[in-house]
């Protein structure tokens, strides 16, 4: 499982598109440090603003581009194994359990240290580690990393897992928004499992309940690899 996680985690990173992701994201929040730094003094006098604005600019970027990054990067991590076979000659050293544990992991892992890394390139100017707002991107993108995962094992077709991976980054999102101002039932229903909702709510104890969610992705992935037929 390790060595499956540590071949994810390599071949992210020797992925093109991985490469571009990185750059922008170091890019894009070093360019919102830099702009609020040089409006601190206005932006501290009207809003009382501090350090963890930086962060929140982190965060913000992971929330508004974050599950389309993941579901360019990771759509296939299950069905691509299946569809190019190699999967059989991987499931003669390990469990499918396994693999599918070793793929989210090394996922996790991937996404962990390009936050982590973005987080000591803005250190300059938050002047402290903001382990909350850390906490708050990283547990954002798990959730669309197990969903990638699960949507990978239940659907053959690389193809439409990367159509639907984005449609759901596209949909996810105005669910959450149009939920805030809404009466309608089942809007309200369907943003109960999105993480919007939670973060929303505008606590921190909310957003560790997020978790739940791609732990129960995983689970019933590690259910439906068990019936697949390589």
């Amino acid at each position: 499982m390790v060595t499956i996680g540590l071949r994810e985690f390599q071949n992210l990173f020797k992925s093109i598109r991985s490469v571009i992701i990185i750059l922008f994201i170091f890019s894009v929040t070093l360019g919102m440090a830099q702009l609020i730094s040089k409006y601190k003094d206005v932006l501290g006098a009207v809003g009382g603003l501090d350090g963890d604005v930086y962060m929140g600019g982190l965060l913000f970027l992971m929330i508004a581009a974050g599950p389309l990054f993941v579901a360019s990067l990771s759509h296939s991590a299950i069905n691509q194994e299946i569809h190019s076979r190699t999967i059989r000659f991987l499931a003669t050293k390990v469990s499918r359990e396994k693999i599918v544990l070793g793929k989210f992991l090394g996922t996790a892992l991937y996404w962990f240290v390009c936050l982590f890394v973005a987080t000591l390139l803005i250190l300059p100017f938050t002047k402290g580690f903001y382990f909350n707002q850390f906490m708050e991107a990283l547990i954002f993108i798990l959730y669309f990393v197990g969903l990638a995962i699960f949507l990978s094992t239940l659907i053959p077709k690389p193809g439409m897992t990367m159509f639907l991976g984005i449609l759901l980054a596209i949909l996810f999102p105005i669910i959450g928004l149009w939920s805030l101002g809404s009466d309608n039932f089942f809007i309200d229903l369907v943003s109960y499992v999105t993480p919007y909702y939670y973060y929303s709510l505008g606590d921190h104890f909310y957003t560790y309940v997020v978790l739940i969610f791609p732990i129960l992705f995983v689970l019933a992935s590690l259910l439906l690899i068990r019936k697949k037929d390589f």
